[in-house]
């Protein structure tokens, strides 16, 4: 987790809006990003916490705050209540 992307990463798509209800479970278990690849996640509403699995730290995002995911790093998202959020997702060149 980091709050910044590297100069250069080439725009990879964005996911429809998510809710509190549409949100896919496979975002709220562990997973990772592949090798070159980011995402930042924008919360348009509310507040979900991001679990970094690596060192076990969670963040609470609130709107409109985002968070950017670095490749390779094992994480997932938690729900804390209503919801409306975005993953847009790049990749290096």
């Amino acid at each position: 987790m980091t709050n910044h992307l590297l100069d250069g990463l080439l725009p990879g798509g964005t996911s429809p809006v998510f809710t509190q209800d549409t949100i896919p479970d496979a975002l709220q278990t562990e997973h990772t990003l592949a090798s070159g690849h980011w995402a930042v996640v924008h919360v348009l509403e509310g507040s979900l916490r991001f679990v970094n699995l690596e060192t076990g730290d969670e963040q609470l995002i609130s709107a409109p705050n985002r968070v950017t995911i670095r490749p390779g790093l094992p994480h997932r998202v938690a729900l804390e209540g209503p919801l409306r959020c975005r993953i847009d997702f790049y990749r290096e060149p």
